[in-house]
């Protein structure tokens, strides 16, 4: 052997790879820098008596052509963005709580979660939630479903019945692809709830929403439909999207608090937005995938705030937080955002219910290219480590015979513990900060998990509030291919719960309004062709009286 050029090539190898990592290190903070949102940008308002309103069709082709709007289009565009919807029944008789009674419980509160895709498919979501013969017929199950599978979906739809607290994502208001309804409005109608209703974004895309772009396909019958398809009710179009809350308790006050900006959802989709071509290259393949893709939208990601009037509980009223953190951008912005939300929320007093689609994915869900990949590389220090490893150390080939524990430690579970490099858990930052967090009345959110409140029973973290499964949590969302189960399943809604408790987990502390025996419904939503919505709903029982200490019978 040639220890000379040995030694020589190992020289060069060490100076290329210093040069490396500290071209990634650099590269890496200037990204974060260019990423920081300060908590400043959250604000708050309180309930305004009367409906935002909404902006004329000009209006909103106006706001379609500039990221930045002044005057007078400013200022109702920070309105609507700013006040939430808010319907009550006129008198408290017109809509009663259902308040369940659950063996071992007693009288409870359950409260539900669901992000709904917009309400693509309302007629379901209705029946799924105001009528469980109606929801069977229209799943049309007989004779499709095995006994054992009917016996579950029927007890979730009974679980469903049950809620007197719903918090939906992803609910339309004014869109054409829902027909132009009101969905919150429609599903509280249908359900007897009161309502409230943050403006998350409004729809801009001039082509697929309204309907100011013209395109043309070369093929005639397609782009006859084309035309049909993208023609827009002008006087209809309202353009709104966001996070509602619905409640069969009284609604005494409603704010809207806006969250730090981790991506600009005007800005860089109007960039990605490929210019439209006259004629030849277009197809309806290639239509489709732009559809899919960009999302031209004015707002950001929120968090909807409501004290309900509850009587059976010490301070009268409980707070619900509906929230929806954001999904194009990497985990520790997520973690910002919780961040903003809590110390929003420091100084309730009242038990809370904090709930909603927070995309816990363990990466930035920015639509993949090859330039985005390598950037990605680039930018990431732990990577250009991690290759450092691998390739000079004379242990590192068998850092790939890790990457099946990698995978099985954080598989559907978030909350798993994170160590750089070695197991790679990049939200579990969001849910320490969560359970660390201190109200200023001392209360914590409840992270037990004890046997014999969970269903099924498991002894581990958020289970008495998420149902876990044999690995980690169940999944609320998965893609269509998701090769049963072995990728594209990821468990992102979540319900936290704020009961009369100062430490997340130590047990013996008071059990009211504490989360017991949670669910996820995917049954029900798999029960129709091609789902019901791309999340399950979610739903946990918080007893209004102290239980028992020890539950013998659990809820099925």
């Amino acid at each position: 052997m040639n220890w000379n050029l040995y030694t020589k090539w190992g020289v060069v190898a060490r100076v290329a790879l210093n040069c490396f990592v500290a071209l990634g290190i650099a590269l890496s903070s200037y990204a974060a820098e260019g990423n920081t949102a300060p908590a400043s940008q959250v604000h708050a308002t309180t309930e305004q008596s009367r409906d935002p309103g909404t902006l004329s069709f000009d209006d909103l082709v106006a706001l379609a052509a500039t990221p930045k709007p002044e005057g007078d289009l400013a200022r109702r565009l920070d309105v609507l963005l700013n006040t939430p919807f808010v319907h009550r029944a006129s008198t408290t008789t017109d809509i009663q709580p259902r308040r369940p009674s659950v063996q071992g419980l007693g009288t409870v509160l359950r409260a539900g979660q669901w992000n709904i895709e917009r309400g693509l498919n309302f007629k379901l979501i209705q029946a799924a939630l105001s009528d469980p013969n109606e929801f069977l017929r229209l799943a049309n199950v007989d004779g499709r479903i095995s006994l054992s599978h009917r016996e579950t979906l029927e007890s979730q739809l009974a679980t469903l019945q049950g809620l007197d607290v719903l918090i939906l994502n992803e609910a339309d208001r004014g869109m054409k692809r829902t027909e132009y309804r009101d969905v919150t409005a429609d599903l509280a109608a249908a359900l007897h709830m009161n309502y409230a209703y943050g403006v998350e974004f409004v729809e801009l895309d001039p082509l697929f929403d309204l309907g100011t772009e013209q395109l043309h396909l070369t093929d005639a019958p397609q782009d006859q439909r084309l035309q049909q398809d993208l023609q827009v009710d002008r006087q209809r179009y309202q353009g709104l999207h966001g996070t509602a809350i619905l409640s069969r308790y009284p609604i005494a006050r409603v704010r809207i608090l806006r969250l730090p900006v981790c991506y600009d959802w005007f800005g860089k989709e109007y960039n990605a937005i490929s210019q439209l071509e006259a004629g030849r290259r277009w197809s309806a393949h290639k239509l489709f995938g732009e559809r899919v893709e960009r999302e031209l939208r004015h707002g950001g990601r929120m968090a909807l705030v409501a004290d309900i009037s509850v009587p059976d509980l010490p301070t009268g009223e409980a707070t619900i937080v509906a929230t929806h953190l954001e999904n194009k951008c990497p985990p520790a912005c997520r973690q910002r955002q919780m961040q903003a939300l809590l110390a929003a929320v420091k100084e309730d007093r009242n038990p809370i219910v904090l709930a909603g689609d927070l995309n816990t994915t363990g990466r930035d869900n920015t639509p993949t290219s090859i330039r985005n990949e390598i950037m990605t590389r680039v930018t990431d220090y732990k990577f250009w480590i991690g290759q450092a490893v691998s390739h000079f150390h004379p242990l590192g080939v068998f850092q790939y015979t890790l990457v099946p524990v990698w995978y099985f430690h954080g598989y559907n579970d978030p909350t798993a513990f994170h160590l750089p490099i070695l197991w790679d858990n990049r939200e579990h930052d969001l849910f320490k900060t969560v359970e660390h967090f201190r109200f200023a009345d001392g209360g914590s959110f409840d992270f037990r998990g004890e046997r014999q409140r969970t269903f099924p029973a498991k002894a581990r973290t958020l289970a008495n509030s998420n149902q876990r499964a044999g690995k980690g949590f169940a999944p609320t969302y998965s893609f269509v291919r998701d090769f049963g189960g072995l990728a594209g399943r990821f468990k992102i809604d979540w319900i936290f719960v704020k009961p009369f408790i100062e430490d997340p987990r130590r047990t013996g502390q008071s059990y009211r309004f504490a989360p017991h025996f949670p669910v996820t419904m995917r049954e029900l939503n798999e029960s129709v062709t091609n789902r019901i919505s791309d999340h399950p709903p979610i739903a946990v029982d918080l007893p209004l009286t102290e239980p028992p200490e020890r539950i013998v019978e659990q809820r099925p």
